[in-house]
């Protein structure tokens, strides 16, 4: 009984502390959210659990489980990243963009092409309507995507920094701490 108190304090202070540490830049979980990292980085996850690429490093991970793994466990972690990659300034600037209509276009594009390549089962959510952009949307989204800012989010800089690759691993092995038959 004893341990059990023990395990579900520390389970306290951990889930405690992560809620610091996310609350720590609220700025980045923003641009997270906004930029959709989160749900991305989850659905591509899933995918590789569930079409067996990942068997042989993580044998016995149920379909079932990893099919209702959700985004926002990883929207904290995920924003850490950000947070290493780009300084206060550039988040905000990347903020400004991914919260405007021009940058919202931008990322609902971006997953509408991204579940029509890997389908309906993907995890990649449906983006309802249909993708109208404006000339003055895609000025704006061809000014940022050409931008040094624009090249260091989508390119090696944010998605092969040592945080990401870090932050990747970690997804994997709690998706498959969770979803493994013991």
């Amino acid at each position: 009984m004893k341990s059990l108190a023990l395990l579900l304090i520390v389970a306290l202070l951990t889930a405690a502390a992560v809620h610091a540490a996310d609350a720590a830049d609220p700025k980045a979980v923003a641009l997270v959210r906004a930029m959709r990292s989160d749900e991305i980085a989850v659905s591509g996850a899933k995918r590789a659990f569930l079409n067996g690429a990942l068997e042989e490093k993580y044998p016995g991970t149920e379909a079932k489980c990893v099919k209702r793994i959700g985004y926002a466990d990883f929207t904290g972690p995920f924003s850490r990243v950000v947070g290493q990659a780009m300084t206060p300034e550039e988040i905000d600037q990347a903020l400004k963009f991914y919260q405007s209509d021009a940058g919202v276009k931008y990322v609902e594009g971006m997953l509408r092409r991204l579940r029509t390549r890997f389908g309906d089962d993907s995890g990649i959510p449906k983006i309802p309507g249909d993708e109208v952009i404006t000339p003055k949307q895609t000025a704006e989204i061809a000014e940022f995507t050409r931008s040094d800012l624009g090249h260091k989010i989508t390119g090696k800089e944010m998605t092969e920094s040592p945080a990401a690759l870090q932050f990747g691993r970690q997804m994997l092995e709690q998706i498959a701490e969770k979803c493994t038959r013991k």
